[in-house]
């Protein structure tokens, strides 16, 4: 059963902070609401006053934001404004909403925007996507460079600042584009409306269609880019829909071997829980070769329409999340590589990694 005495035991067995252990649970078990929708989101606040989770309040470390799985038959649930595990009281929700997928949102209180200019809902085919779940407030696309200026011109006057020289990243997270010349050409334009506008920071695209070399030298013009390879699995590629699954892992290296090679940031996103520790792990160490910046790392969150086929058999409970935690720390553990706690929210890093803190702004507002 799990409770808080067992978290605690697990926390006390592997050397993790128990607030890890607990929202890596929680994002794992998805959380029980009485709501008919599939999948929300919430600002959430540690209750300070217990002193269980005395780490967190040392590092005045409380606030934190979850997007997960509604689950009627997972161990926390939220009822009365607040977080619970089975009868214990975690602390205070805010703001609780279903998960729309929206045309733009923030990270890092506000410091970091995240834009979506080609209808992410419009993405079909990875078996463990839930965005086709979402109510699509992504419809209106961002095609012209006319049209990305409308919008951030229209952001900068809606958040009532002068311009875009507070904000440190850029993110491109949408849905496929028609061609790779399509998704260069918008990079390219957005890049010139963000230096008009003051814009000093990185632009990073999240996906898997900048394949040539050609593209990744074009955007050598950028003074700051980096690209996340979306790969997700390195062996269940049937799983991934047509266009992503012919992304071979032999060439997702060359690819990044070619960016490192123009001095662009890269790393890649993995999802945990797919596939057997004896099977990921090797292919990140093989991996590190090719990466600039820690990767994606996130944790499967199944979804009422999704297979529970998608979890791998060897994942019987969390401890799978907890000992591949510490694999992967010792990958990483000699590089200057670490999590950034705003840019991930099913993370398995909180608090710390390893025995080092992680600091950091984990509210988009």
């Amino acid at each position: 059963m799990v409770n808080i005495e067992y978290l605690i035991r697990l926390a006390e067995k592997y050397n993790i902070p128990i607030e890890d252990i607990l929202f890596i649970s929680l994002n794992y078990f998805g959380v029980d609401m009485d709501v008919t929708y599939n999948r929300m989101r919430m600002a959430f606040h540690l209750n300070d006053s217990d002193p269980l989770f005395y780490y967190a309040s040392k590092l005045n470390d409380l606030d934190y934001y979850f997007a997960l799985a509604i689950n009627h038959l997972s161990p926390f649930q939220i009822y009365e404004g607040a977080l619970y595990l089975q009868n214990y009281k975690i602390g205070p929700t805010f703001g609780v909403t279903e998960d729309f997928c929206d045309s733009h949102y923030h990270r890092r209180l506000g410091t970091s925007l995240n834009i979506n200019p080609n209808s992410r809902t419009s993405c079909r085919g990875c078996d463990f996507c839930y965005t086709a779940y979402q109510v699509p407030n992504d419809r209106r696309r961002m095609k012209t460079e006319q049209e990305i200026r409308e919008f951030f011109t229209h952001w900068i006057k809606l958040r009532n600042v002068p311009d875009l020289s507070h904000l440190i990243q850029v993110s491109i997270v949408t849905g496929c584009y028609e061609t790779e010349e399509d998704l260069i050409k918008f990079i390219l334009m957005l890049n010139l409306v963000l230096q008009d506008l003051n814009f000093h920071g990185r632009i990073f695209y999240l996906g898997s269609m900048i394949v040539s070399s050609e593209s990744i030298h074009s955007l050598k013009s950028i003074p700051s880019f980096g690209y996340c390879i979306s790969l997700e699995c390195f062996t269940r590629r049937h799983i991934l829909k047509d266009s992503k699954r012919v992304l071979t892992i032999d060439r997702a290296k060359e690819i990044m071997h070619t960016c490192i090679d123009v001095g662009m940031e890269v790393n890649y996103t993995y999802i945990l829980g797919i596939e057997p520790q004896d099977v990921f792990i090797p292919y990140m160490q093989e991996f590190i070769k090719y990466t600039t910046k820690f990767p994606t790392i996130n944790i499967l969150q199944l979804h009422q329409q999704h297979n529970r086929e998608l979890l791998d058999p060897t994942v019987q409970d969390i401890t799978y999340f907890l000992e591949a935690r510490i694999k992967i720390e010792n990958i990483f553990r000699n590089t200057k590589m670490r999590p950034l706690v705003w840019e991930d929210y099913r993370s398995l890093w909180y608090l710390r990694f390893g025995s080092e803190v992680l600091k950091g702004i984990r509210i988009p507002e």
